[in-house]
């Protein structure tokens, strides 16, 4: 398995480069990709091998802003995909008919679903309730391709939204358990929240830590990749928050983060970057006098 650290920025446009080649955003083309980075590579800037992990989160990221820049939800955009849909499967039935319209119009599979279902149904709870649950579609033939459609998407749909929530809950764990075996006590979230705290940290801790040198007083998981443009979205929704009321903290993004993210103002001065939890030797940890 490959060590995950931070990512020099060549690298980084390197995969955007490659993701703009891409011509679907389907799960197939998502891990051809992975697939190219996954094997070991020499480039003018570097050899190595990048985590499964570290590509997909990339990836999504990339897919996400890809979909909101060029997406469009209307009504005669529905209507539309709606008849596109229509002549295809009266022409010739076929499979993933959906996939290849949403080749053909730029967006993910699962986008186009929705926003073809949002133009069979008029009731739109109707139509959010059949993209949740296909059984509810009473036109088999619309039922499958829609089905096909959320099966064939990583980032948008019922399923994908299910994978990433266990993801970010399976790395919380983690670091509950790694908080646990260091016995550091903690606070989590739903303690802060009954505390009266609107927006926290996952962990703040009982008593601070030094890692490194640095005091940790909370800690944040990222169950993905840090690039500038999501991490200056954390850190004026999130992290200046807990630094104001928690002093400094450490943010682990588990699956990498640009390197230049360490040479903002913030970083090592009202928290660190890490992509692990620190190992036992780097931390330092102080008892309370009672």
């Amino acid at each position: 398995m490959s060590e995950i650290k931070p990512m020099k920025l060549e690298e980084y446009k390197a995969i955007v480069e490659d993701f703009n080649k891409l011509s679907s955003f389907s799960r197939k083309a998502e891990n051809e990709l992975k697939k190219k980075y996954k094997r070991r590579y020499v480039t003018k800037f570097c050899v190595s091998s990048l985590a499964p992990s570290t590509i997909g989160s990339i990836l999504a990221l990339l897919i996400q802003r890809s979909m909101k820049q060029s997406y469009r939800k209307s009504p005669s955009i529905s209507s539309r995909y709606h008849d596109l849909f229509d002549q295809i499967m009266k022409n010739r039935k076929k499979n993933n008919v959906i996939q290849e319209l949403s080749d053909n119009q730029g967006i993910s599979p699962a986008l186009f679903a929705r926003s073809l279902l949002q133009g069979a149904y008029s009731d739109p709870t109707m139509a959010k309730k059949c993209f949740k649950d296909t059984s509810l579609i009473e036109d088999k033939d619309l039922a499958y391709q829609v089905f096909l459609g959320i099966m064939n998407d990583n980032q948008y749909g019922p399923y994908a939204d299910i994978i990433k929530q266990s993801i970010g809950l399976e790395y919380e764990l983690r670091l509950e358990r790694e908080l646990r075996i260091m016995n550091i006590t903690f606070s989590d979230e739903n303690i802060l929240r009954a505390r009266g705290y609107d927006k926290t940290p996952d962990f703040k801790l009982d008593v601070p830590i030094a890692v490194d040198g640095f005091i940790v007083n909370w800690i944040e998981s990222k169950a993905l990749f840090g690039d500038e443009e999501n991490h200056s979205g954390y850190l004026k929704e999130q992290l200046l928050c807990y630094w104001n009321r928690f002093g400094p903290g450490l943010v682990i993004y588990w699956f990498g983060y640009l390197e230049t993210l360490e040479s903002t103002p913030e970083v090592n001065n009202m928290f660190i970057l890490r992509c692990n939890f620190p190992n036992k030797e780097s931390i330092t940890q102080y008892k309370v006098d009672l």
